[in-house]
C-alpha cells in the first residue's frame, strides 16, 4: 500500500436515496461555469443503470450541488482540466429532513445529461440562471424536463422511423414552438431493431413535464398494444 495506494471504498447509508448530478465548464482562461442540476433516473437490476434525468435537481440540495460543483472546477481547472465536466453523487435524506450529499464520481466528458440540456437551450434559446438554477425562456417562463435515452421494450420492436413520425403527428407529442412545450425524440435508427429511443419532454412546471412524459410511453403502448 506505502508503494502502490489504495482505494477505500464506504456503504452511504440510508432509507431514502436519490442520485443527483451537477455538470459545469472550465474555459481555456481557468474561469468556471456551472451550466446544470438534474436529479438521475436510474434502473436495471441492481439499480445502477443511467436510464435518464429530470431538470433541474431537486430544490432542496440544488444550489448546495451547484456550489460543490464549482468548488470541484476550480480544483479540476488548477490541474488542467479544460471544457466540460460533471460530477455524481449520491443525496441521502436526514432525520431532519436535510440532504447529505457525497460526491462519488467526477466525469471529464460530456455526458447523459448533456444533449436534453442542450436540446433545451436550442430551442427555446433561453438561459440557465444560477442563482435559483432554473433555466428560463427568452420571455421568462421556468421550463422542465423529462429525458431517456433508454426508453425501451420489445413491443416497440418493428417500429419503422416513419411509423413513429406518424404517431408523433395523430397524437401531437411534437415538440410546439408557440408554447416552447412537448417532446423532442432521437436514437429513432435504434427502434426498429431493438425497440428502443430517446426523448425529451418538456413542460413550463415539474409536473408538466412529467405528464408530457407519460403520455408520450402511453401512446406508445397503446398503438404497440404493450400491456
Amino acid at each position: 500500500i506505502p508503494e502502490l495506494g489504495a482505494i477505500v471504498e464506504a456503504f452511504i447509508e440510508g432509507e431514502e436515496k436519490r442520485s443527483p448530478s451537477v455538470q459545469g465548464r472550465i474555459t481555456p482562461t481557468g474561469e468556471v461555469e456551472i451550466l446544470s442540476t438534474h436529479d438521475q433516473i436510474l434502473g436495471g437490476p441492481d439499480g445502477q443503470v443511467y436510464l435518464g434525468c429530470s431538470f433541474p435537481a431537486d430544490a432542496a440540495y440544488r444550489l448546495q450541488l451547484q456550489e460543490i460543483g464549482l468548488a470541484i472546477g476550480k480544483n479540476l481547472a488548477i490541474k488542467g482540466a479544460l471544457e466540460r465536466y460533471g460530477v455524481d453523487f449520491v443525496a441521502v435524506k436526514q432525520s431532519n429532513g436535510n440532504w447529505n450529499l457525497q460526491a462519488i464520481e467526477i466525469n471529464l466528458r460530456k455526458g447523459g445529461t448533456t444533449h436534453p440540456f442542450m436540446t433545451l437551450r436550442f430551442l427555446t434559446n433561453g438561459k440557465f440562471q444560477l442563482e435559483d438554477g432554473k433555466f428560463y425562456s427568452r420571455q421568462g417562463q421556468e421550463k422542465y424536463y423529462v429525458a431517456t435515452d433508454n426508453l425501451q421494450k420489445p413491443q416497440y420492436k418493428g417500429l419503422l422511423p416513419h411509423d413513429l413520425m406518424d404517431i408523433i403527428a395523430y397524437h401531437r407529442l411534437h415538440f410546439d414552438s408557440s408554447t416552447e412545450t412537448g417532446t423532442v425524440f432521437h436514437l429513432i435508427s435504434c427502434l426498429s431493431e431493438f425497440g428502443k429511443l430517446g426523448l425529451t419532454s418538456i413542460g413550463n412546471s415539474p409536473a408538466e413535464a412529467k405528464a408530457i412524459y407519460a403520455q408520450v410511453e402511453q401512446v406508445l403502448d397503446q398503438e404497440t398494444n404493450c400491456v
